[in-house]
């Protein structure tokens, strides 16, 4: 292990520059005039795997192409999936990035550019660790395959089709994701668990055109209704008011509340950083726990009626509202979803006619941290990073997880790399050179434990 180990930091200015190369490639997977970038990206990630040893072939699908990897060579050893996402977000306003968006940079121990973070630094950990492996032995302990998208950024519309016509190709014991993040910078985090998600958009309406509000009193007002309506989606206490919406809520165990109460964090800290006066929320719960082991509803966005600058007394032909829940085990999506239309339908007022949207449904997901491929990560992680590893379910969603465990019958391990302060999605995303770096090791060793695991 040590000599592979050795074998891979010897080629650290060489994995920088794959870096370089796929973060200068704008991948942005939301924009038409960035198809052919896109691509680019795939057949580097495509070269970068063949490149090392492996066979490699990109793939199409209905939309952005794919790399489909793989080293299966180790007869009798277990079988692992890497998953990762080539395409990145758009860079949003130019003149908020310090340096461009599509020149990585380094500064200090920080490499800037757009996907540093979310998802080229972390996918290429694994292309290193097999490197030394290969370089080191002319093997791999374990059988490696490789799936490298190019739409997660647009919610891998045409993953699952991809996903159910090549089962048996894509057939694995293990799944290893790095698309996930950091308790803190160079803290070893696994996480164990994503909040699932149904957005809905609520649209009141009334009179056929905005009325001027001379004629208020007799007309009920659908930004006024829309007010008092979102007003009742929630109690005195900060809970959901939705009837039955906590019924199938798993609480999580006593051990991991005691794990989360473990963890260094500090209120005052965060609610600075956040740049709010204070924080809230469901009583009994702390503020890491009502982050991600709790289920939420939020309003994202109001819209209705005059919206420039100035004055125009109008009563608002109609008024609406995007509203998102995050679900936690074992809440259901459709389920939430029915509740969610019946509550607000019924406390509808007279005079407006309502219409709810529906925009996305994923199912919560978790994974004990038990388990002898788990326990190998876990291991990887401790002698890598020199520390013991967090264990923390994420609030957002990864909607990947299920589909990889509906169609494949495994489970994930995602083992996050991204700083915190990473900005992913924001201006000057970055990513910690020195936790890719563990990172890279942590899979050089995490290959050789799970070969131990069968």
């Amino acid at each position: 292990m040590d000599k592979l180990l050795d074998l891979l930091r010897a080629q650290r200015a060489k994995h920088l520059d794959w870096l370089r190369q796929l973060g200068a490639i704008p991948s942005v997977s939301t924009e038409d005039e960035h198809r052919t970038d896109v691509r680019q990206a795939v057949d580097e990630v495509c070269r970068l795997c063949m490149g090392i040893g492996l066979s490699a072939a990109v793939c199409e699908t209905g939309g952005h192409p794919l790399v489909v990897a793989e080293h299966c060579h180790a007869a009798g050893a277990p079988t692992c999936l890497v998953y990762g996402h080539a395409d990145v977000q758009p860079m949003g306003d130019p003149a908020r990035w310090n340096t461009p968006p599509f020149e990585p940079t380094v500064v200090d121990d920080w490499m800037y550019c757009r996907g540093a973070a979310d998802d080229k630094g972390p996918l290429l950990v694994y292309l290193r660790a097999a490197e030394a492996w290969l370089s080191g032995t002319g093997k791999l302990p374990i059988n490696l395959k490789i799936l490298i998208e190019a739409e997660e950024e647009v919610g891998s519309p045409n993953l699952r089709a991809f996903l159910e016509q090549n089962r048996e190709r894509l057939a694995c014991d293990t799944i290893l994701i790095s698309d996930t993040g950091l308790f803190q910078d160079h803290w070893p985090t696994i996480t164990t668990g994503t909040r699932g998600l149904c957005y809905k958009e609520v649209v009141l309406s009334g009179p056929t055109g905005n009325l001027h509000s001379g004629l208020g009193g007799p007309v009920v007002n659908p930004a006024n209704a829309l007010a008092r309506l979102i007003a009742t989606l929630h109690d005195d206490q900060g809970r959901v008011n939705i009837p039955g919406f906590y019924d199938d809520v798993v609480e999580p165990t006593a051990e991991e509340r005691a794990q989360l109460a473990a963890l260094p964090f500090d209120d005052q800290q965060y609610a600075r950083d956040l740049g709010v006066p204070s924080l809230h929320g469901e009583p009994g719960w702390n503020t890491l726990e009502l982050g991600t082991v709790r289920p939420t509803l939020d309003v994202n966005g109001i819209y209705g009626g005059y919206m420039e600058p100035g004055s125009n007394t109008i009563i608002p032909a109609r008024a609406g509202a995007k509203i998102s829940m995050r679900l936690v085990p074992n809440q259901r999506a459709a389920t939430i979803s029915r509740l969610f239309n019946e509550a607000v339908r019924a406390r509808c007022p007279a005079g407006v006619r309502c219409e709810i949207i529906d925009h996305a449904l994923a199912e919560p997901y978790y994974a004990t941290p038990a388990g002898p491929a788990m326990q190998a990560a876990q291991l990887a992680l401790r002698e890598s990073f020199g520390r013991d590893v967090a264990l923390l379910r994420s609030g957002g969603s990864l909607p990947i997880v299920n589909t990889f465990r509906d169609l494949l019958g495994v489970n994930s391990i995602l083992i996050g790399l991204d700083s915190p302060n990473c900005n992913a999605h924001g201006p000057n995303e970055k990513i910690c050179l020195s936790d890719l770096d563990r990172g890279a090791e942590t899979m050089v060793r995490l290959f050789g434990y799970l070969a131990e695991t069968h």
